[in-house]
């Protein structure tokens, strides 16, 4: 059963305190020179055969798009072309936080990525299988729960909320994954708005990742760090 408690972050937030997310486990800041490539596993969908490209620029990275799509066009017919995705190559098994700082050139979609497993196009290339996606854009919030059997994507909304992001803003947002006895919740915190979900379907152990599509994305930062406890609610 899923369902959205747009009060728990904020609970939690008074109970334990943000601060309470500590030992960083992972940190990259996109500028120029200022991060390792090597890091990270460049990641295709199964939807397209459109690999992606980052483009460094000194404060960020960017999705390469093509400039001669229109608005329509991105967020539509040519949305695959839009497509630059990476994970990190450690993965994760335990409640951690997730810090990134993001922007949106019009109105949509920078993406924090968790990733199970990996598998391979038919040229060897990374491709996602199972992910979630949390994904910011103008009208708030969705996390897509994206399947993959007999060689074909699926994908459904598992959550969402609705609130105002404004276009070429800068956003820090916090995404966090907690696991205990009472099972696995997301949690997503930006601009003062708060919600998660509980959903025993989400996974034990992940890759950390960033996608950029359906127009300009811009990411300045990423930080993983351990969550030092679970939600009460």
């Amino acid at each position: 059963m899923r369902f959205a408690f747009p009060w728990i972050f904020l609970l939690l937030s008074q109970v334990t305190g943000i601060a309470s997310a500590a030992e960083p486990l992972h940190r990259s800041v996109f500028a120029r020179n200022g991060w390792t490539p090597g890091d990270w596993i460049l990641v295709k969908s199964p939807r397209w055969p459109h690999r992606g490209t980052w483009l460094q620029e000194d404060t960020h990275i960017r999705n390469a798009t093509p400039v001669d799509a229109t608005t329509q066009e991105l967020h539509g017919s040519r949305a695959g072309e839009t497509y630059t995705s990476m994970v990190l190559e450690k993965t994760f098994a335990s409640s951690v936080v997730i810090t990134a700082k993001l922007s949106f050139d019009n109105r949509m979609a920078p993406l924090i990525v968790l990733a199970p497993e990996l598998g391979q196009d038919d040229k060897g290339h990374p491709e996602y299988r199972e992910h979630i996606e949390i994904v910011f854009w103008d009208k708030g919030v969705n996390i897509w729960h994206h399947r993959y059997a007999a060689g074909t994507p699926s994908w459904k909304l598992a959550a969402y909320s609705r609130f105002r992001l404004e276009s070429k803003t800068s956003y820090v947002v916090e995404v966090t994954y907690t696991r205990d006895e009472r099972g696995k919740m997301l949690a997503v915190r930006v601009n003062g708005h708060d919600f998660g979900y509980r959903d025993d379907a989400l996974p034990d152990v992940f890759h950390v990742g960033l996608t950029g599509c359906e127009g300009i994305n811009r990411f300045y930062d990423l930080t993983v760090e351990k969550w030092a406890s679970a939600p009460s609610p």
